[in-house]
């Protein structure tokens, strides 16, 4: 799909703004919970979905949640879109979900079947943000394109992974330049052990000058990182994410 240059902008803005924790809009805390929802579209449904997805996402503005993001993969499934909303707390789940009370509870459960008549599977996760592991540059130009890494950490090693993560592969991404990164670890809805980070990028261009901790450590010094991290891992798995600006709002303070 293609994006007028000035969309494209305003998407990189609102997506650095809000997978900065500290940054964030809303009225006087940050979200202890983040809802990550990834659902596989049929392909011949794509349109009819995305048209369904932006009811849902009116609603949810106008119930007040303070944003939505949807994520669409461009390397990986590409019939996946992932989309992102904050909960304040777990006990908010108790309530029914803000669209159902913007739209009333018929007409909420007559669009979420029409949604799922669009997809083949969807799954839900909910995960909290690791907030000392980011990086945030402040003023640094920001990207459209995100990469997605998911690590499934040997669940007696979780502890020398994260002192990895922040001791090793955090400086290194600073040293190479990167803007945003953020990690995670999924609660609920994965197995245990799954963190998952997103470092941003300044374009796709990017990934033509090879490894990231080869560019800022050198071929030896990205051996010796990549070899601690393996021995403390089951496996990763990565891709690329576009985010979505018609699919996408960001609420004023």
């Amino acid at each position: 799909m293609l994006i007028r240059a000035n969309s494209r902008l305003l998407a990189a803005v609102i997506i650095a703004v809000a997978f900065s924790t500290g940054s964030l809009a809303q009225s006087s805390e940050q979200p202890g919970w983040i809802n990550i929802t990834t659902t596989k579209v049929k392909p011949e449904m794509r349109a009819q979905f995305e048209g369904y997805l932006k009811q849902v996402m009116a609603a949810y503005k106008k119930g007040g949640t303070p944003w939505l993001f949807t994520l669409e993969t461009i390397a990986g499934d590409t019939t996946e879109y992932t989309t992102l909303v904050p909960v304040m707390k777990f006990a908010d789940l108790d309530e029914p979900p803000a669209p159902a009370g913007v739209l009333g509870q018929e007409r909420w459960e007559s669009l979420s079947r029409k949604i799922a008549r669009c997809y083949s599977t969807q799954t839900r996760q909910y995960a909290t943000p690791l907030t000392a592991f980011e990086i945030n540059k402040a003023g640094a130009p920001v990207g459209f394109y995100w990469v997605e890494t998911k690590s499934q950490v040997v669940q007696e090693k979780m502890d020398a992974y994260l002192d990895w993560l922040k001791d090793d592969y955090r400086p290194a991404l600073e040293k190479a330049g990167v803007a945003r990164f953020r990690a995670s670890i999924i609660v609920f809805g994965a197995a245990g052990g799954e963190i998952v980070s997103m470092r941003m990028l300044k374009n796709l261009a990017e990934i033509d000058g090879g490894s990231i901790l080869t560019r800022a450590l050198g071929s030896d010094g990205a051996r010796a990182v990549s070899a601690k991290a393996a021995t403390l891992v089951i496996g990763t798995s990565t891709r690329i994410l576009r985010l979505r600006s018609d699919l996408t709002y960001l609420q004023s303070n």
